[in-house]
C-alpha cells in the first residue's frame, strides 16, 4: 500500500482508485457489527468461557443501520490510506467515497444516503460504561463519546443530494467525479485516532462487503476476527472450526433477533450461506438443533494465510469495560 505523508494540518485528499483499496476496520467495531445495527437490547458471546462481544456499549442519539456502519468502515479505511493522521481528519470525493461503499458510481439516491449516513454517525453517541475512554483502562463511571466529531459537506455535494430533479446523469458526474467538486470532510475523534493507531486493525476484501448485508455483512465481520477462538477441524488439517450455542443472548450479540428458536436457525442457514458463497473462505456456516434439541452454529473455514501486513500501529478502544 503507498504511503501517504503523516500529517497534523488539513485534511488530505486520497485519490488511489477505490477498486484496489485495502479495507481495514478496528477488531472492536468489526466485533460488535451485529450489536451495533440490530434492534433490542444487545447479548453477549462468549465461546469456550472467553466473552468475545459485551452487551455494555449502547448508541445513544441515533440508530445505527447498515449503511452508516459501512461508511464507518470507509472512514477507517480512508483513514489508514492517509497514514494515520494525528489530527484524524480526512477528506474524499463523494465518488470516491460511494464507490469504496457500493463499488459503483454514486447516483442522486446514494448520495442522499451517503449523506444522511454520515449525520447518524455524528449524531450517535457511543456510552462505555466501566471503561474511561479520557485516562484510558476500566473506571466505576461511565465514558461518552462521538466517533466522528466534525462534518464538512461542499456546496457541490449539498446541490447533488438535494434531490435536485433537473440534474441528469451527466450533471451528477460532473459534481461527484473523481475530479467533481463533491467533496466531503471529517474529523475523527481523538480518543478514537489514538485507538486506531495503537491497535491491530483488521483487514477485509471491499469486494466481500459489497456482496453481503444484514445479518450476512455481520457474521462475516464478527467470524473473520482475530478474537474468534477456531480450532483444527478433525476432518481436515487445513480447515478449523469453532461451534457456538444459540442461546438467546448470543442472537442478539450476532444481530439476529427473531423470537422462535427454528426462526433464528433459518436467519443463519440463509445468511451463512451467503456468507459461504461471498468469501471461499468458509466452507461450512450451519445452524443445528430441533425439538428437544440444543441449537448452535457452526463454522468450519480455511485456516487463513499469516503474511498479510498490518499498517503500521503504534491499544485499541474497548468498547466495554475490560
Amino acid at each position: 500500500m503507498e504511503a501517504v505523508p503523516r500529517r497534523s494540518l488539513s485534511p488530505l485528499a486520497y485519490s488511489r482508485p477505490a477498486s484496489v483499496l485495502p479495507g481495514w476496520m478496528d477488531p472492536n467495531g468489526a466485533a460488535h457489527a451485529g450489536q451495533l445495527f440490530a434492534e433490542g437490547p444487545a447479548g453477549a458471546l462468549v465461546i469456550d468461557q472467553r466473552e468475545i462481544l459485551t452487551s455494555t456499549a449502547r448508541v445513544v442519539g441515533a440508530t445505527l443501520g447498515e449503511l452508516p456502519l459501512k461508511v464507518w468502515m470507509a472512514l477507517v479505511t480512508l483513514h489508514v490510506a492517509f497514514d494515520h493522521p494525528i489530527d484524524g481528519r480526512g477528506q474524499s470525493t463523494a465518488g470516491h467515497l460511494g464507490r469504496l461503499i457500493w463499488g459503483n458510481k454514486l447516483g442522486g439516491d446514494n448520495t442522499r444516503r451517503l449523506v444522511q449516513a454520515l449525520m447518524v454517525l455524528w449524531r450517535a453517541e457511543l456510552h462505555l460504561p466501566g471503561y474511561n475512554s479520557v485516562k484510558g483502562g476500566t473506571s466505576d463511571g461511565i465514558s461518552v463519546m462521538r466517533l466522528v466529531s466534525d462534518l464538512h459537506f461542499d456546496q457541490a455535494l449539498l446541490t447533488a443530494s438535494s434531490g435536485n430533479h433537473e440534474l441528469d446523469r451527466r450533471g451528477f458526474g460532473k459534481l461527484l467525479g473523481d475530479k467533481g467538486p463533491g467533496t466531503v470532510g471529517w474529523q475523527l475523534n481523538d480518543t478514537y485516532v489514538r485507538a486506531l493507531g495503537e491497535g491491530d486493525l483488521q483487514r477485509f476484501d471491499w469486494t466481500k462487503v459489497h456482496e453481503l448485508r444484514g445479518v450476512a455483512l455481520a457474521l462475516w465481520l464478527v467470524f473473520t476476527s482475530p478474537r474468534i477462538p477456531y480450532r483444527a477441524a478433525i476432518e481436515d488439517p487445513v480447515l478449523q472450526c469453532v461451534e457456538v450455542e444459540l442461546s438467546e443472548g448470543h442472537c442478539r450479540a450476532l444481530g439476529v433477533t427473531a423470537a422462535a428458536d427454528g426462526a433464528r436457525r433459518r436467519t443463519f442457514n440463509q445468511a451463512g450461506e451467503r456468507v459461504r458463497r461471498a468469501d471461499a473462505d468458509f466452507c461450512a456456516f450451519e445452524a443445528h438443533g430441533g425439538r428437544g434439541l440444543p441449537s448452535f452454529l457452526r463454522v468450519v473455514r480455511r485456516k487463513p494465510h499469516n503474511d498479510v501486513e498490518q499498517p503500521r500501529s503504534v491499544g485499541q478502544l474497548a468498547l466495554a469495560a475490560a
